[in-house]
Parts: structure tokens; C-alpha cells; sequence
């Protein structure tokens, strides 16, 4: 989901970008310039969507309630998890729809990559040289040029009308425009869905063509040459390549008898400022809700690691972590609510949930119930862990973590000894709910499923239910200590 979200952010970007163009430059003869703000626009279109800026927003905040309520119910030693065993049929929608992104893309890379082939093998059986270029005669349909290399189609034309044609590749190949045409074909492969890069990718030609016919009206006859234009009309034949005559005639015959556009209006282009402002703050900014005080109502936000299609770990007997994550959540739902406090699960069924989706929640708190398995992350094979991020939320997050690790302590874990380990990540070696969470979050792992001891202990309900009021009592603690 995180690729797709840059994907359409940065598509919203060119979109408005290109919009600005068609409404106040397109008309204006500043050629380079109008081919300058196409380029830029991309660039900045593919960076703010990448970028990520936290804006800490404060609010009016209040003491909550403290009294602890005792549960009396009963819960017998006996009681356990019972494993759901079944399999599903859940398909990971993501999944799917990222194979399909990601073999289009690699199709349409290798589609200019072969274009690309093709005109170097052309170049090496026919090509000829001339001055700094290579001409080749005969082997395309239309007058075009890539970088140095320029075809000449056998059109009938006179001396005098050649060497326009080739005067007029020559500037492509001066001015580079087959750069961009090589940076458009790799923004089109990874954004080809979206109809607004290929109005760009065509803007852009024709900006490169106006740009070349006004070099050139500067040494020919202007009527002769767009009689030449006209008579030598084709639509584009190879892709790729600057075709001489092969966009927007109407257009360029226009522009090229235009007036040039008074330098004052220049300053039309400083329009483009604000609406990057805006698109930065609106694309790249993210509210983060952590305060040192305490809200009139404490959110907390209760997440049940995986889900759907991703089990997380499984313990022999077919117990799986999705479940087992989701039934210890509701029972710390109901303590919270017991305390008045307001709770937000992620997930409250056996769902797939990405990650992104897990982090989008306005609140005071964010806890990730998991059970644990050896991996890159563990430095024991049994006990409790609490995983939290040193970033900018990490006064409130660490001091959270400190409650809810002061809390476990009490209870009598089946690996008492071993204690509760507070884990930070690191830069190169973090959690995405935790990196990208806009409240004080910490990620819990209740034992390892791996461990036969963790695994009995946290199968029993009572035990479920004691986690959960030890992990509430932390939650009220950091609360009344973060009010102030």
C-alpha cells in the first residue's frame, strides 16, 4: 500500500503541475523555459511524495480516570486458546496488484530498452559520418533524430529543403532533447497508468519541436520552412526519436509566425511556488498527536500483529500468532474500557491489514500485541519484549515502554527470571509502525510461540486477562504522568 500511495501522490502531483501548464505557459513562446518547467515539475512530482516531515499537533487535554476496576470473574487454570486449524483462502489483494504493477513496468522498460537496441544496431550497419553526427539513410520512415545519430527518410526533397532537415535534427541533437525523451520513457514504464505522464511526455515534444523551429526561422525562410513541415507531415514512426515533423503541425506552424510573448510575463512562471508549497505540505507532512499533556478522552490504539493471509508465527498444534494477538487485544480492549479509556483496534477480525493502514489513527498511544519466534530482532529464545523507536516521539513512546515494562514485571510469567527486555530499533533495523506512527507507540512480543513454557502461559485465558490489566495500569500511569 505504501508504494501505491507514493504512486498516486506523486500522479497527483504531475497532474496539477500540468494543469498549471495547459492554463497559464503553454501559449507563451519561452520554449526552453516551458521545456525547463515540464522536467522540473516531474522531478519534484517523483521527490515530495517521498519526502516525510512530522508536525506535532498539540490539543486541550484533561486527567483521566484512575480508578482501576477489580474483575471477580473466575478463570479456570484449565481454560485454553482453542487453535483454529483450518485453512483459509485469503487472497492478498496487495499481492496481486504488485505483480501486475511490477511486470508492466518491466514490460514497458525492456519495450525502450529494444527500441533503444534497434536504433544502435541500425546506427552500426548504416550509419555515416557526418561532422559529429552519424546520418542514416533510407531505414526509417520519417526524419527523426536520437542524441547524435539522425535519419534521413527518402522524402523527394531538393538540396536546399536536406539541409533544413538536417540543420533541424542537428538542433535536437545540440539542445539534447533525446535526454529527456530517455527520462520521460523511464517515468512513463513506472507511472504507466496514468494518463497525465503521457499529456507531459507529449507537452514536452512539442515544446522540443517549438524550441527547434524558432533556432531555425533565424536562417531560413520561415514560409519555406513550414511549407516543408507541412508537405513532410507523418505521424511519429519510431519512438524514442525527434520526429521532424510529426507533432502538433497546426501548432508549430502558429508558433512559429507568433509574436514573442512580452518578458514581463515571466513572472507568471513564480505560480508554480505556491502550488509546490502546497502539494509539499499536503503530500509530504504528517500530523503526529504525542503532547505532554493528557487529552479530555485518551485514545489508545490496540494492534493485533498480522492477520488474513499473514499468520505470523505458528506454534506446533496449529496456534497461530494472528489469533492469538487478536483475542489478547480484545481482552486488553475491555480493561481500557473499564478505566475510561477510548480504544481503537486496527483490526477486530481475522483480516489482512497493511502495514500503512495500521498507523493512520489519531490517538495518545499505539500498542502492537505479537508473539514472538527467533529471528533478527530477538536476543533470547523465551520471555517478554517490548520494542519502541528512537525518533521524535521517543520521550513519550520510551517513557510508555518504561510503564509497561515496570507493569509485566509483576506478573508470574512462566520465565519469571529472564525479566521484560526493552529492545530500541535502530535507523537501518526498524519496524514500520513504529517509524511511521503518528502517536507514542511500542510493539509488545507477549512470549515466544517457540517456547513451550511462553506458549502454555499465554494460551490460558486468566493469564490473557492479567496481561491485559497490567498493560491498562501502565497506560493510565503514563497517562497521569504526561498531563502535566
Amino acid at each position: 500500500m505504501v508504494l501505491f500511495n507514493y504512486l498516486g501522490a506523486a500522479s497527483a502531483c504531475m497532474a496539477i503541475c500540468y494543469t498549471l501548464y495547459i492554463l497559464l505557459f503553454r501559449r507563451l513562446t519561452f520554449f526552453s523555459v516551458n521545456r525547463f518547467y515540464l522536467l522540473f515539475t516531474v522531478v519534484v512530482s517523483l521527490i515530495i511524495p517521498a519526502l516525510h516531515i512530522k508536525v506535532r499537533e498539540n490539543e486541550t487535554i484533561k486527567k483521566i480516570n484512575q480508578t482501576i476496576a477489580i474483575s471477580h470473574d473466575k478463570y479456570p487454570e484449565a481454560e485454553h486458546f482453542i487453535a483454529d486449524t483450518q485453512g483459509q483462502d485469503n487472497v492478498n489483494w496487495y499481492s496481486v496488484a504488485t505483480s501486475i504493477y511490477i511486470v508492466v513496468c518491466v514490460i514497458m522498460l525492456l519495450k525502450a530498452a529494444y527500441l533503444i537496441l534497434k536504433i544502435v544496431k541500425q546506427t552500426r550497419r548504416h550509419g555515416e559520418r557526418m561532422g559529429n553526427n552519424l546520418v542514416v539513410l533510407d531505414q526509417s520512415k520519417s526524419n527523426s533524430s536520437f542524441f547524435h545519430v539522425i535519419f534521413i527518410s527518402n522524402n523527394n526533397v531538393d538540396g536546399q529543403e536536406m539541409e533544413q532537415i538536417i540543420a533541424h535534427e542537428k538542433t535536437h541533437a545540440r539542445l539534447f532533447h533525446s535526454a529527456d525523451n530517455l527520462f520521460i520513457a523511464v517515468v512513463k514504464a513506472i507511472f504507466w497508468f496514468n494518463p497525465v505522464i503521457y499529456l507531459i511526455a507529449r507537452a514536452l515534444n512539442e515544446v522540443h519541436e517549438f524550441e527547434v523551429d524558432n533556432d531555425l526561422k533565424q536562417f531560413f525562410d520561415p514560409k519555406k520552412y513550414a511549407s516543408l513541415l507541412l508537405r513532410l507531415s507523418s505521424p511519429a514512426a519510431m519512438q524514442m526519436t525527434n520526429q521532424f515533423s510529426a507533432y502538433s503541425l497546426k501548432r508549430r506552424v502558429a508558433m512559429l509566425f507568433k509574436p514573442n510573448s512580452p518578458a514581463f510575463k515571466l513572472w507568471a512562471y513564480l505560480a508554480i511556488v505556491p502550488v509546490l508549497l502546497l502539494s509539499g505540505y499536503y503530500f509530504s507532512t504528517e500530523k503526529v498527536y504525542g503532547n505532554e499533556l493528557l487529552k479530555k478522552h485518551f485514545v489508545l490504539v490496540l494492534d493485533a500483529g498480522h492477520g488474513g493471509s499473514q499468520e505470523g508465527a505458528i506454534a506446533p498444534g496449529g496456534y497461530r500468532e494472528k489469533d492469538l494477538s487478536l483475542q489478547i487485544v480484545k481482552q486488553i480492549s475491555d480493561a481500557a474500557t473499564k478505566r475510561g479509556i477510548q480504544t481503537i483496534l486496527t483490526r477486530n477480525d481475522d483480516h489482512y491489514l497493511d502495514l500503512q493502514g495500521r498507523v493512520t489513527n489519531k490517538a495518545d498511544a499505539f500498542i502492537s500485541i505479537h508473539l514472538n519466534a527467533p529471528g533478527v530482532w530477538t536476543r533470547h529464545t523465551n520471555g517478554m519484549e517490548i520494542l519502541v523507536e528512537r525518533n521524535s516521539l521517543y520521550p513519550f513512546s520510551g517513557r510508555l515502554a518504561d510503564n509497561v515494562k515496570n507493569s509485566l514485571q509483576q506478573l508470574e510469567t512462566a520465565n519469571a527470571n529472564h525479566g521484560v527486555d526493552i529492545t530500541e530499533t535502530s535507523p537501518n533495523n526498524t519496524l514500520y509502525v513504529l517509524r511511521h506512527n503518528k502517536a507514542p507507540a511500542i510493539l509488545i512480543e507477549l512470549g515466544f510461540m517457540t517456547d513451550k513454557a511462553d506458549l502454555d502461559y499465554i494460551l490460558n485465558t486468566k493469564n490473557q486477562h492479567e496481561i491485559a490489566e497490567k498493560i491498562i495500569d501502565a497506560v493510565v500511569t503514563y497517562g497521569n504522568q504526561t498531563k502535566n
